[in-house]
């Protein structure tokens, strides 16, 4: 959505009334959501006008000409609207200059109607990427970049969240030994729960399949355990691309499979309802089960975390 009449442009001392997202490695993040199908950044939660909202950062990439890629921002109504119902809001997407202190305002002055069937709308030319990948030009400063946005009418309910790359200050792997395989019952499984870099999770299996896959395969699946409620508080959310794998206990080889997932309060494990075939599994020849023992695996590449201040 852009129409030149409709979209206008003007700079501000003030930051955004409503939510503001601080991007670190911002050079590196876009690249690595990419690399694992992710096509943008999305925020967490923030309420606004009774509403609660997304926002999402776009690179607008044209790889012929490199003068026509822009940053693109747009804004995601969260709450179920029913047939027929409309949110109708005014919004405008900020860019912070770290440089001059103001803010880079684009806004769309006609108030767009989110429903059913729309509940999605933004500016695809908020910014050329050359322009914000220009530290001279102030809006990227230490490889960060910090954006934000308004929705009128709205309440003044302010949120600054942080999307950063969580480092790694421990081993990223963690192997669950599941003994006894044959006696285990259909129900599902849950490993012991473990930490990497400060974030709890646990490994689940359904050794006969989960309902969607009952008799056929194995079902595994990572699940982020936010006992405390600390993780996903305010709409919080954590990104993790990793892989599962199970040992091939003859040949130190394993079955495995890549996984990319943001995890949140809503949809807290990802997985494979059909991991591996049952029939493959229990072929000895394979060695995947040796002693009647399963050994399970996960290994994460990276992990990304946005949280509230």
């Amino acid at each position: 959505m852009d129409n030149s009449k409709e979209i206008t442009t003007l700079v501000k001392e003030q930051g955004p009334l409503h939510y503001m997202l601080k991007i670190e490695s911002f050079s590196s993040i876009g690249a690595l959501l990419k690399g694992c199908g992710e096509d943008c950044i999305k925020s967490s939660e923030f309420s606004a006008g009774g509403c609660k909202w997304v926002l999402k950062i776009h690179w607008n990439e044209n790889k012929d000409d490199q003068d026509k890629s822009h940053i693109s921002m747009f804004l995601r109504l969260i709450d179920k609207v029913k047939p027929g119902e409309v949110v109708t809001a005014m919004f405008r997407f900020y860019v912070h200059n770290q440089k001059l202190g103001n803010y880079l305002v684009v806004q769309d002055a006609t108030g767009r109607q989110f429903s059913v069937a729309k509940s999605e709308w933004g500016i695809s030319k908020v910014l050329p990427i050359s322009e914000v990948m220009d530290s001279s030009k102030g809006y990227i400063l230490d490889d960060c970049c910090v954006v934000g946005v308004e929705v009128f009418p709205a309440k003044n309910e302010y949120k600054v969240a942080t999307l950063a790359v969580v480092q790694k200050n421990s081993t990223r792997q963690y192997t669950w030994k599941v003994a006894k395989f044959s006696a285990l019952a259909d129900a599902r499984l849950d490993s012991p729960v473990f930490t990497i870099d400060g974030i709890s999770w646990s490994l689940s299996i359904y050794p006969n399949g989960h309902p969607r896959a009952k008799g056929e395969s194995l079902s595994l699946f990572l699940i982020l355990k936010d006992e405390d409620g600390s993780v996903f508080a305010s709409g919080n959310r954590v990104f993790a691309k990793y892989k599962l794998s199970i040992k091939d206990q003859l040949r130190n080889d394993s079955h495995q499979k890549n996984v990319s997932h943001w995890f949140d309060a809503n949809l807290s494990g990802w997985g494979y309802d059909n991991f591996i075939p049952l029939s493959d599994l229990k072929d000895r020849s394979k060695g995947y089960l040796e002693n009647d023992e399963l050994v399970i695996q996960v290994n994460f590449e990276s992990i990304l975390r946005i949280t509230s201040v």
